[in-house]
């Protein structure tokens, strides 16, 4: 015997138990990748420890917050910490990078630290507020998850910030001499002296390609697809999946009904409710607008009719009646003990004409060993006030055009009626991340471009940090478009997470540019740990690609994308852009001075 197991309940238990595992699988592999891209970066494993600590101790704090505010926290929230690292991380490789720097130009230990702090601290503040606010935006999705995500996330990143310029440096060793040979240092300083000296090659080749991958990316073909099939939430090899299919396979008019919620303040509106709605719903079955449906109105009884029955009972004389059977059988010649529930009927019967008798209750009558239960609390809750009928479509509830329909067509004037279900449900979901996409991501972008305003106070330089989150944003789509990434109810999140990391790459650069005088020193010291955190953000998303969940996989993917066009569109855009736009009273000499 084959038994398949499938429906909501099957679902929800796969997610959960599929979340759990991507939760830690992610996690540790995102810290394996993190520490290596920076053991490679700077062949230390104490810091690489400091920054752990740190991390963990950020992690500690927003779970202890996040406690406190919401005082428990759902499964999508709990996962902060696989994000908490791959963007926490950043502060720790820009800090540590910087002293080591200063460390290499012959600075003692204490005034690299304060180097470090000095030339960072304020770049690293910004950098933070742009990533917690554009978590924080999450909370306008309406989503207590997501809220939670998003709170404990900003949280998390705020003290990681601090931590990585205060505690970080508690795991550096005085008298740890510094690297001698630094060859991505090295490489990092030629790239920068060929950006200054010779921007224009650079900066077209990267304008060319950026701008025609924006091109691909905002125009309507190719098109970008919306996944919205609970497929997009289905973990991968899922049992409960392939038992559906299956059971749809051999069983083809079966899908998930549509749910009518319903609740009466008495039993008699509970019955005058739901032959209002079982007369409506067959006039829409006989029009062709559903399928078929089925309520509790059989099993909902009128009071008011039970008692006209009592009054019409009373007519009768029972009495008169129960003699009347007793002749017939003497006279007859039947056998009493096989009429004993007819006796029993009219003792009944007569016993309810007595009107102080309650009424029956037909839940009374019921054993509870019955199979008929097993119906029963299909309609009713424990509260048998409140009730549930099913429609089934014409067809699977896939659009949210349908679902618009159908909450049209099912409610009955003056009859409060909730409609809910899996499918039904789940097309409700598309106009939110609809809005998700569109306006809490725009207002994402008009926060990032307000901030970049205040904070530069130089229109050139804000001009070509927009310019350089809108290619990040259109080679972000391209490549999605290209590589088959289609968009679902989880990833949207990717384009508000690519606008709040990948504006603090520009603001780490640019900050430095206008403060400093050595600009092949100063910049390239702060391009490399760019870079390398750029790397680890990659890497840290990348990671869940592994993931068991495919909404979960593809959100990884999206953002490492995002992210790697955002490194790229600061790297390879927004430095050369603002040496070749450099006025002249501010040209570089020869000696790279400002």
């Amino acid at each position: 015997m084959q038994i398949l197991v499938t429906g909501r309940s099957a679902y929800v238990a796969e997610i959960s138990l599929s979340m759990r595992y991507d939760i830690v699988a992610t996690l540790f592999g995102s810290v394996m990748l993190v520490g290596t891209i920076f053991f490679i970066g700077f062949r230390r494993w104490l810091p690489l420890l400091g920054m752990g600590f740190s991390l963990l101790l950020s992690c500690l704090v927003a779970l202890t917050f996040g406690l406190l505010i919401f005082r428990q926290l759902s499964m999508v929230s709990v996962g902060f910490c696989a994000i908490l690292v791959g963007l926490g991380v950043d502060f720790a490789i820009l800090t540590f990078g910087r002293y080591q720097q200063a460390r290499i130009d012959g600075e003692s230990h204490r005034h690299g630290i304060a180097t470090s702090v000095a030339k960072l601290g304020r770049a690293i503040f910004f950098g933070a507020l742009t990533t917690a606010v554009g978590f924080l935006a999450l909370i306008l999705s309406g989503s207590m998850g997501f809220s939670q995500l998003g709170v404990l996330i900003a949280i998390g990143i705020f003290f990681a910030g601090l931590f990585m310029c205060t505690i970080l440096f508690l795991f550096v060793r005085e008298r740890q001499p510094p690297l001698r040979h630094d060859w991505v240092f090295e490489m990092v300083k030629k790239y920068v002296r060929s950006s200054v000296e010779r921007p224009a090659p650079i900066l077209i080749f990267a304008s060319a390609l950026l701008l025609l991958l924006t091109v691909v990316g905002f125009s309507p073909v190719p098109p970008l697809h919306f996944e919205a099939s609970t497929r997009s939430l289905e973990p991968k090899n899922s049992r409960a999946s392939r038992a559906l299919q299956e059971i749809m396979h051999k069983m083809p008019i079966r899908w998930e009904p549509v749910i009518a919620i319903v609740q009466a303040n008495n039993p008699q509106e509970l019955h005058d409710d739901w032959q209002t709605i079982a007369a409506h719903w067959s006039e829409l079955q006989t029009a062709g607008k559903i399928k078929s449906f089925s309520t509790p109105a059989a099993l909902c009884l009128s009071p008011k009719s039970m008692q006209q029955n009592r009054e019409q009972l009373r007519e009768i004389d029972f009495q008169t009646a129960r003699q009347t059977l007793d002749q017939t059988l003497d006279s007859e010649g039947f056998s009493r003990g096989a009429f004993a529930p007819a006796f029993t009927l009219l003792d009944n019967l007569q016993h309810l004409v007595d009107p102080n008798a309650p009424l029956p209750n037909w839940r009374e009558k019921l054993p509870a060993s019955s199979s008929w239960w097993f119906l029963v609390d299909r309609y009713f809750a424990q509260d048998p006030l409140l009730t549930t009928g099913f429609v089934t479509t014409n067809e699977p509830v896939s659009t949210y055009a349908q679902r618009v329909n159908l909450g049209r067509d099912l409610p009955v004037t003056g009859i409060p009626m909730t409609l809910s279900g899996w499918s039904y449900a789940l097309a409700d979901l598309l106009p939110w991340t609809h809005r998700q996409l569109l306006i809490i991501s725009a207002l994402m972008a008009i926060f990032d471009v307000s901030l970049l305003a205040i904070l530069y106070r130089d229109l050139r330089l804000w001009i070509i940090q927009v310019i350089t989150l809108v290619f990040g944003i259109g080679a972000m789509i391209a490549s999605m478009k290209l590589l088959g990434i289609h968009l679902n109810l989880l990833n949207v999140l990717s384009f508000r997470l690519v606008l709040a990391i990948g504006v603090d790459y520009g603001i780490y650069i640019v900050l430095v540019w206008q403060r400093t005088h050595e600009i092949e020193h100063d910049v390239a010291g702060v391009v490399k740990p760019v870079l390398l955190a750029g790397l680890t953000a990659v890497s840290g998303f990348g990671s869940l690609v592994l993931a068991r969940n495919p909404s979960l996989s593809s959100l990884g993917s999206a953002c490492a994308i995002g992210i790697f066009w955002s490194l790229v569109a600061t790297i390879f855009f927004t430095l050369p852009a603002m040496a070749a736009t450099e006025p002249e009273s501010s040209s570089k000499d020869s000696g790279g001075m400002r």
